[in-house]
């Protein structure tokens, strides 16, 4: 039984006919079952607004992995399907009609995680898995869960042929979103099924990305009815001002929906690959921003250029490509497009030099190297800290559009679509690495978690973007001037938006409350919730003498593995563990477990 798991068949198989399906009753409903997290030695039952924290040993751990340490992924997707099944009870998966799948395995610093998502008719449900957690000698770690129970009894209730065609869904997409302008991506329809108060909606989901209304929209279709379930902008942004920068009325010309999902007037694809030969360029940049770099907050955006002067620094740009005599920066691991309508909806193709970039500020060329310099630095890094060859978070690399959305002062990543956009007005976003690796921690997190989704994950993501940018200045001499608690140091100056802190002492966690991004709780915001702890226990251990390197590693490692709908206290207990489980005996998770204590984001 390689990949699928039908749990009734299975389990009857392993264990006899007391754990089928023959247990439920007619009258027993479909049912979403508790968010749960099983950690080794968790308090219990510890819970929140929506998961319930157990110990592992609540269940029944396998005595040795099958063929000893387990060394490739069918080793560890046998121990999780047998460590599944000898739970079955415990996950609330006996006589349950529909299937757990495999979706992926995945390996980081801490252990390998073998994920499963639930189908029923062949079709996802959308919201639904289950991840075991498997250490290098074969021990399981952690379990996420996510699942619905769906009795054999109540399969009659749930459709399985879709009443509406994919055109006549696009035409209902059509209809509310009256989009107009360029596409930006081409649209995409798929079914699944959509659980709503316990009832499955057989749904078309589509994507697509267009500039007016600007967005890359998501759309839950019910395919029997043609009524829209849900729909939303995918993006992770900013909302600092979402307006476009030099307003004015247009009148774009309104786009077929039809014709772009055959493939007329679609974009082009982005590119994945490096034309020419690789080599290096010079550019210059600030590194970080140069009210750090000068010790001076009384920097204004208009202020003449020559005070910025003392604040560039010249680096190599490595892995550009070189056609003939000209260098573009188009790399391995960025590649710097034009994907997205700029101010007043200008395209601005990516710059080029012959042997090095001169811009200076208020030069799009200079966003581009600002982009492609401090991103590629971060990938590297990343690298540098374990995650590469099989770990590698971003094979293939990363596109990014410097002069994006739309002329909004506002970025974004992009998920699914796993692009990167950067938005200009008072201070253009790519002028502060603050922002620029901001964004980057959005992709990392759904890098090094493809479930990051519900729960608290908008605030935890905002939050941890916010503490990647402060990670890359602690390593800096100066990074802490002027202001050692302001994120954004240069992009969040009083006359643009003001920025965010993370050190917000007061910000205090409600176990009833749900958590999403830039949301205001009065004297602060949910993002600060969740980056201040970080950056103290950062800044502790750093005063401690540990490296940089550990700290973010520990943090990376607690979104590793934390599945779906996690909360601030999940992830906070999840982070914990992984900092003992890295670096045994040191008492780091002790230092991150004060911190989170100081917030009540565990008890």
């Amino acid at each position: 039984m390689p990949n699928r798991i039908c749990l009734a068949a299975f389990v009857a198989a392993m264990f006899g006919p007391t754990l089928t399906a023959s247990s439920q009753t007619t009258d027993t409903p479909i049912t979403k079952l508790p968010t749960e997290l099983y950690l080794r030695n968790a308090q219990q039952p510890l819970s929140d607004s929506s998961v319930i924290i157990r110990s592992l040993q609540d269940l029944v751990m396998p005595h040795d992995s099958p063929g000893g340490v387990p060394k490739n992924d069918d080793q560890f997707k046998t121990l999780a399907r047998d460590f599944i099944s000898q739970n079955s009870t415990a996950f609330g998966l006996d006589g349950n009609a529909a299937n757990l799948v495999l979706k992926r395995v995945r390996t980081g610093l801490s252990g390998t995680v073998v994920e499963y998502e639930q189908r029923l008719n062949g079709l996802p449900i959308i919201d639904s898995q289950i991840g075991v957690s498997i250490d290098r000698v074969g021990d399981v770690t952690s379990v996420t869960k996510n699942l619905i129970e769906v009795p054999s009894s109540k399969t009659g209730s749930v459709p399985t042929t879709a009443k509406l065609a994919e055109a006549d869904v696009l035409d209902i997409v059509s209809a509310d979103l009256k989009p107009a302008g360029r596409i930006i991506e081409a649209p995409t329809v798929s079914k699944a099924y959509l659980n709503e108060d316990n009832v499955l909606t057989l749904t078309y989901i589509v994507r697509v990305a267009v500039q007016e209304p600007f967005g890359y929209w998501e759309y839950h279709i019910d395919a029997e009815t043609g009524r829209i379930a849900e729909k939303f902008d995918r993006r992770a942004q900013e909302n600092k001002r979402a307006f476009p920068i030099d307003g004015g009325e247009t009148t774009l010309p309104a786009v077929d929906l039809r014709g772009a999902l055959k493939g007329s007037g679609s974009p082009k694809s982005l590119s994945k690959t490096i034309s020419g030969k690789v080599v290096s360029g010079k550019a210059w940049v600030f590194d970080p921003n140069p009210v750090t770099t000068l010790n001076n907050s009384t920097l204004s955006d208009t202020a003449d250029g020559a005070i910025f002067e003392g604040a560039y620094v010249q680096v190599n740009l490595a892995g550009v490509s070189q056609v003939g005599n000209v260098l573009s920066l188009n790399g391995s691991t960025v590649r710097i497009e034009d994907f997205e309508p700029g101010e007043g909806g200008r395209s601005m193709p990516p710059s080029t030099a012959t042997s090095e970039w001169t811009a200076r500020r208020g030069d799009n060329a200079f966003n581009d190297v600002m982009s492609y310099y401090f991103i590629s630095s971060s990938i590297e890094y990343l690298r540098k800290l374990g995650y590469q060859g099989d770990l590698e978070l971003f094979p293939s690399g990363i596109a990014i559009d410097s002069d994006g959305a739309n002329g909004a002062d506002n970025s974004h990543y992009v998920p699914g679509s796993d692009v990167l956009a950067f938005g200009h007005g008072c201070v253009d976003d790519n002028e502060d690495t603050d922002v620029i690796l901001h964004e980057l921690g959005h992709a990392i997190h759904h890098h090094i978690n493809p479930e990051w989704f519900g729960g608290d994950s908008g605030a935890i993501g905002e939050g941890f973007g916010d503490y990647w940018a402060v990670s890359y200045r602690a390593k800096l001499p100066n990074g802490a001037d002027p202001d050692p608690g302001k994120v954004f140091p240069w992009d969040g100056i009083a006359e643009c938006w003001g920025g965010r802190r993370a050190d917000v002492a007061h910000a205090m966690y409600d176990p009833l409350e749900t958590y999403d991004d830039h949301e205001s709780f009065g004297s602060f915001v949910s993002d600060e919730l969740w980056s201040t702890p970080l950056v103290q226990a950062l800044q502790d251990l750093k005063a401690q003498g540990v490296e940089v390197e550990t700290v973010d590693k520990i943090v990376l490692e607690g979104m590793f593995d934390i599945g779906r709908n996690f909360t601030m206290r999940s992830l906070a207990a999840n982070t914990v563990k992984k900092a003992e489980l890295l670096f045994p005996g040191k008492g780091y998770g002790t230092t991150f477990e004060q911190r989170f204590k100081e917030h009540r984001i565990l008890p």
